[in-house]
């Protein structure tokens, strides 16, 4: 992929061990209210089709219908394990899409830093919110069933994990919630009613959940936020009965493992801490493997920090799934310095490379790079170019970066004022907006953003508590760019693109993309466009403009047979407020909304 930009137009072809016992704050306050009047406010008279979903009609969430969801299922992050973001619905296709109208609107009370993915189950759809709320909707009609709240402690925004909160679990009549405030809430589906809580860190560290649990097996998976701060990585596994915890894997080490002598503890004065895992995770059921991907190394300066690789930070690991135990790691970024933590969640195909079917996992992040690995052993295959990069040059045959000498710090350059511009920015080419593949179409979809950033390292003295950085960080345009957000379709297979859509306005993209079997793949922007693309060719089919950036993920299923599509707007996430000025945008505070569509009539 070339470097330079291919100017303006819609669309191209182209190629190319235990912690001690932790002390809990305050004891939150809950509320929960069943069967609230809806606040819903349907901006269009209703459509002619299903009634409502009552309460009563529960189905239970069984592990097979995670295994293997119904069409009409969305009761996982991505939808499935794989975490391909495909739906096989089709009622909604590239020759109807055009009559696609919002059905209900529901306004939350985030407005900053909220990008969810609501999460719908027998007609029930559940969003949570980083203040503090679980909010539960009929899918059809956006009345409110039920809401949930808690009250953090006074001292909360300690937690890195607030005020974030991107969606909760399904499993059985249960709904799993991660909290900022490092708590799994288990609510009852149908009511809100809190079944039990379990403590899982000190949120004084700077640990939470942000992203949903991941529910196999009958157990919660979850990781935690804190890389910025003084919490050290990793990934915890509960019974989803009793709430009891059945490992804890670190994602940094302790002295003894060989990995600690990759870090200069012992020079610095400072344990090795970072490797948050505060993305989602894919599920391989069949090889036993949870991949999850770990944020960047503490502090991020790396001349602060010491030399060495630091794993197992800025990697993908592959966990056993009942033990938890390291089955195999890839490192990234060693020795990394910029603030491209790599916790994003690695999409699980099975591809034909080199003429040999391989079980592979392809891994998008905030570099302008895409990984292809094999899942099964973690070994190296290949590299493609995704967006704008000046940091690594390329890879050697053995899958380590080559990084570029000038955007390195040097101990010279710590408190000397030196400015270094590397790219991307640290809000990446891509962050929490997730890819979609195709299995139709053979297509890797994603929204890419060409940016880059200004940074002068700074001495910090480690106190245990808030941030440790090290580092300053302004955003700047890509040298050569008149544009940031770029939506594109990628072969996995060559790493070539096989088309691109650019908006005119230039503007960032920050909707997670939605690929389905009607032809089309879905996505949005920060200047407040939801759009539909055909699947095959990128041709633009449809788009709406919301009430705000479109900040979450946008996820389509059934009740009664008929098709919708939801997506959250309003967010005013990282990428709106840093790289949307770039280019002119400038997206207020307002109010998160949560936007449902359908097709008019039954048909």
């Amino acid at each position: 992929m070339s470097r330079e930009p291919r100017g303006r137009e819609s669309n191209t072809k182209g190629g190319a061990a235990e912690l001690p016992s932790v002390t809990a704050g305050p004891a939150p306050r809950r509320r929960s209210v069943p069967l609230l009047a809806s606040v819903a406010l349907p901006l269009f008279a209703p459509l002619p089709g299903p009634v409502a979903a009552q309460t009563s009609d529960w189905e239970q969430i069984t592990e097979e219908r995670l295994l293997h969801p119904e069409d009409g299922d969305w009761l996982n992050y991505r939808r499935t394990y794989d975490v391909q973001g495909f739906s096989p619905l089709e009622e909604i296709n590239r020759d109807n899409v055009q009559e696609l109208r919002p059905l209900w609107t529901y306004s939350f009370r985030d407005n900053n830093r909220w990008s969810p993915t609501p999460m719908v189950a027998n007609g029930i759809m559940y969003v949570s919110e980083g203040s503090g709320r679980v909010t539960a909707m009929d899918a059809v009609s956006g009345d409110e069933i039920w809401v949930h709240e808690r009250t953090f402690p006074d001292d909360i925004r300690i937690s890195m994990a607030y005020p974030r909160s991107r969606g909760v679990a399904v499993f059985e009549d249960k709904v799993y919630w991660g909290t900022a405030d490092a708590h799994l809430v288990v609510l009852d589906a149908q009511t809100g009613e809190m079944l039990w809580e379990r403590q899982t860190e000190d949120f004084r560290l700077g640990a939470g959940h942000a992203h949903p649990p991941l529910i196999a097996g009958g157990r919660v998976f979850l990781g935690f936020t804190g890389s910025d701060h003084s919490a050290r990585g990793k990934v915890d596994a509960y019974d989803a009965e009793s709430g009891e915890r059945l490992w804890r894997t670190y994602t940094v080490p302790s002295p003894g493992d060989p990995a600690y002598d990759t870090w200069s503890a012992d020079q610095t004065g400072v344990p090795p801490l970072g490797g948050a895992t505060w993305h989602t995770f894919s599920y391989d059921p069949e090889l036993g493997l949870i991949y999850a991907g770990t944020g960047q190394p503490t502090p991020r300066n790396r001349v602060l920090r010491g030399e060495g690789d630091a794993l197992y930070t800025a990697s993908i690991l592959a966990l056993d799934f009942n033990t938890g135990e390291i089955r195999w790691h890839f490192q990234v970024l060693p020795g990394e310095s910029w603030d491209y933590d790599q916790p994003h969640e690695s999409m699980l195909i099975d591809m034909i490379v080199d003429g040999e079917p391989r079980k592979t996992l392809v891994h998008t992040s905030k570099i302008g790079w895409g990984l292809v690995l094999d899942r099964e052993t973690g070994e190296y295959l290949y590299t493609f170019r995704t967006g704008y990069d000046n940091v690594v040059t390329g890879w050697t045959p053995e899958g380590r970066p080559i990084y570029n000498p000038e955007v390195v710090p040097q101990p010279e350059d710590q408190d000397s004022g030196r400015t270094f511009l590397a790219c991307p920015h640290l809000h990446g080419t891509r962050d929490l907006h997730s890819p979609s593949y195709s299995p139709l179409t053979g297509l890797y979809y994603i929204g890419i953003n060409n940016s880059c950033q200004i940074l002068t390292y700074f001495h910090q003295d480690f106190t245990g508590v808030g941030r440790y950085q090290g580092m300053n960080s302004r955003p700047a345009m890509a040298p050569g760019y008149d544009y940031v957000g770029e939506f594109v379709a990628f072969d996995p297979v060559t790493g070539e693109r096989a088309w691109v859509h650019r908006p005119e306005s230039g503007a960032p993209m920050s909707a997670s993309s939605l690929a389905t079997a009607g032809g089309i793949v879905f996505g949005g922007t920060s200047d407040r466009w939801f759009f539909a693309l055909d699947a095959d060719t990128g041709e633009r089919l449809w788009d709406i403009r919301l009430n705000g950036d479109v900040s979450g993920s946008p996820v389509t299923y059934t009740v009664d047979g008929k098709q919708y599509v939801a997506v959250g707007a309003g967010g005013r996430i990282a990428q709106t407020m840093t790289l949307g000025p770039l280019v002119d945008i400038d997206i207020p505070l307002g109010s998160g909304v949560m936007w449902v569509f359908a097709l008019p009539g039954d048909e």
